[in-house]
């Protein structure tokens, strides 16, 4: 019991540390059935300070930008998942679409990566679908 007490101690801070620097600006591609696009992701803690995580991807797809504000959960088993801020069912009400992203995280090369996918809702049951690969975005300072 005493070495499972440790361990559990011991474990904690390399997943807050492995949290921590999942914030920032990332850049990578999206790959779908209708072409390649870069994608950018800037994620951040969520003001309330929970597991909770924010972010806003920009793409642009077909000459068309998209900025999609979003909200999600980090799990302990190296998952990020995030969706739209708006009520899905407002947005297709409106004609508009919803997105969902599902990430891992893990370090490839020595470089942490987000790997995952992303759905693009245009009704509850018919979504287009990407393969996301994406590297943290080097500043310039």
């Amino acid at each position: 019991m005493r070495a499972l007490i440790i361990s559990v101690f011991l474990i904690l801070p390399l997943i807050s540390f492995s949290q921590r620097q999942l914030y920032g600006s990332w850049q990578g591609k999206m790959s779908t059935p209708s072409g390649n696009y870069v994608f950018n992701l800037d994620l951040r803690p969520s003001p309330d300070g929970t597991s909770s995580i924010r972010g806003t991807a920009i793409h642009n797809r077909n000459g068309e930008k998209q900025v999609i504000d979003l909200e999600g959960i980090i799990y302990g088993d190296q998952s990020i998942y995030l969706s739209d801020v708006a009520d899905p069912l407002k947005k297709l009400s409106r004609g508009d679409t919803f997105s969902r992203l599902q990430f891992t995280y893990s370090y490839q090369s020595g470089e942490l990566v987000l790997s995952g996918h992303w759905q693009e809702y245009q009704d509850m049951s018919h979504y287009r679908r990407g393969r996301l690969v994406l590297f943290r975005k080097s500043t310039k300072a």
